[in-house]
């Protein structure tokens, strides 16, 4: 997992919460940074400055988000939680507890109605161009293939350090890592953009960073026109993602426009 890096922060003046604020941000994935970073208006996306903690700090510490990061506060919201404090484990903020940290951070910047999830007509779009490969013949298991560029990739389009070559999985386990690669999707959705979305709309750009990334929409255009209330140009800007390896790839092509229309539904 790949995360931000800190640059400037000392921490030997830093309060409590942010020294908490600041191991949150640090434990987090960076796609995940990056969207908290969005949703603060902070720019240089990938780095945690004192001012990412500091904003950090406070969004948790005011309404609607209202966390304690005092040390107290960390104990308090892990027991709350499940997550264990005793013993060595008192207080740590691993990646479990920086996870549940920022969906609740969402969650509430969101109306407090919960992490938000892809719809019907989301998950189909995303089941149908990702497709159930490399079957092994005989079984309904599938095994390790290369994408358009190269990339390992298995299941319903599941890449990552755990894809090695040869690998065989169930048609069960490659559901479950889909669903685990949608929640990602979701939550980088949720956080990056700032405007009201309605069901299909939420779906297409889940759809979108599912294929392609969350920085891809983080850094996007269509993001910037999006946030800025500009939902037609936004929709315009799905067809400029259709390059892979430097060509254009009819597939992309294909799946861009499905997207648009869904988020023109």
């Amino acid at each position: 997992m790949s995360t931000a890096t800190v640059r400037n922060v000392d921490r030997t003046t830093l309060s409590e919460e942010a020294r908490n604020a600041l191991l949150i941000l640090s434990t987090l994935p960076v796609a995940e940074v990056n969207a908290l970073k969005t949703l603060m208006h902070l720019s240089t996306p990938g780095v945690i400055g004192p001012q990412t903690v500091a904003a950090f700090a406070k969004l948790c510490a005011a309404p609607p988000v209202s966390l304690d990061l005092s040390n107290a506060g960390v104990n308090a919201f892990k027991t709350a939680n499940g997550l264990g404090n005793a013993g060595p484990v008192a207080g740590v903020i691993g990646p479990q507890t920086a996870a549940l940290y920022y969906t609740k951070v969402v969650a509430a910047l969101q109306g407090g109605g919960g992490p938000r999830t892809l719809n019907a007509a989301g998950l189909s779009l995303i089941k149908n161009f990702e497709g159930y490969a490399q079957v092994v013949p005989g079984t309904t298991n599938v095994t390790t293939y290369f994408d358009a560029v190269g990339v390992p990739t298995i299941g319903y389009g599941h890449t990552g350090p755990d894809v090695t070559p040869n690998l065989v999985i169930t048609q069960t386990q490659a559901e479950a890592l889909l669903q685990s690669d949608v929640r990602g999707a979701e939550r980088a959705v949720s956080a990056a953009v700032t405007v009201p979305l309605n069901d299909n709309q939420f779906a297409a750009l889940v759809s979108f960073v599912y294929n392609l990334g969350a920085g891809a929409l983080q850094e996007s255009t269509l993001l910037g026109l999006l946030n800025g209330g500009n939902y037609n140009g936004a929709a315009e800007q799905f067809s400029r993602f259709v390059y892979a390896g430097g060509e254009v790839l009819q597939g992309l092509v294909t799946r861009r426009n499905a997207e648009r229309a869904l988020f023109l539904a």
